[in-house]
């Protein structure tokens, strides 16, 4: 009909060149974005620490609007993140410890690209340890399985946060339980699973999942991170041990000890142990202390 009009022929066009360029340039500005987000944390490192973390949030975009923004680049957009999040952490590590924005950041990336399992290994175990949110750690390993129902090293990552730091050892059973039964899972997962269950909260356990942890990664960065969990646990150790001591020598004599030193002398520790962070305990009111503060203990 058209043609009979116009005496032109009329083909079907497809999208324009403007539509075909839109996820191009949402990239790009997704980019200009992150680049204005460095450009604003170097100009910034002169002003307080709380001012700088307000505008790192406030520069940083949400994965959604980058996940929408990036289509077919979303892998692309999750490198360049996952960069920005390493630096992230590495600054804060080195500066001021406080990591409030960790979890957005491993959100950001988690949600770019959802099987990036390497994101929520790592992302995991700096929430709950570094940032001290165990609980948001295990929210991101769960979203993280529903992504990846194959990938063992997720529900194995919740298992271990719940045991050590949530101390919800049926749970963590249950995780270890279905690491277990995932393609090429640690052969530990079977085990952790029942001691979880039998023997909830002993240090040699602790200390035998943290260097399972250590020789399974090449993360350097986690695997300082673990470091520095052992060197806590072998303080804690030497606390509860000495704390023992005292109080079996308190309900043997009849008073306190004089000194840490009257517990080896009246044989009831063979040694002092070594204090870890290269203080030393001693004895205050009945109560075993170390020399050093919490703030060096890192």
């Amino acid at each position: 009909m058209v043609e009979e009009i116009t005496g032109q022929s009329h083909r079907p066009v497809g999208p324009g060149r403007l539509a075909l360029m839109l996820p191009v340039v949402l990239v790009l500005w997704g980019f200009v974005g992150v680049y204005l987000l460095q450009l604003a944390i170097d100009d910034t490192r002169r002003q307080g620490v709380q001012e700088r973390l307000i505008e790192e949030l406030a520069y940083f975009p949400s994965g959604r609007f980058l996940r929408q923004a990036a289509v077919e680049y979303q892998a692309v957009a999750a490198d360049f993140v996952w960069l920005r999040a390493i630096q992230y952490y590495g600054h804060h590590l080195m500066t001021d410890r406080k990591y409030e924005w960790l979890g957005h950041v491993f959100e950001i990336l988690t949600t770019l690209d959802e099987r990036f399992i390497g994101a929520y290994h790592f992302g995991a175990m700096t929430l709950a340890w570094d940032a001290s949110e165990p609980n948001q750690a295990v929210k991101m390993l769960v979203d993280g399985m529903k992504a990846n129902p194959m990938a063992w090293q997720l529900p194995f990552d919740a298992g271990f946060i719940c045991y050590m730091q949530l101390e919800d050892y049926e749970a963590a059973s249950e995780f270890f339980r279905i690491a277990s039964k995932l393609p090429d899972a640690w052969v530990v997962a079977e085990r952790w699973a029942a001691v979880s269950m039998t023997k909830a909260g002993r240090a040699d356990i602790a200390r035998q999942m943290w260097l399972d942890i250590y020789h399974g990664t090449e993360n350097r960065a986690l695997r300082a991170l673990v470091l520095r969990q052992l060197r806590h646990l072998k303080l804690e150790e030497g606390l509860a041990r000495l704390q023992q001591a005292v109080d079996q020598f308190q309900e043997a004599k009849g008073r306190l000890p004089v000194s840490l030193g009257e517990l080896v002398r009246a044989g009831f520790i063979e040694k002092i142990p070594e204090e870890p962070y290269g203080g030393r305990f001693f004895l205050d009111g009945g109560q075993v202390r170390t020399t050093t503060p919490p703030t060096r203990r890192e």
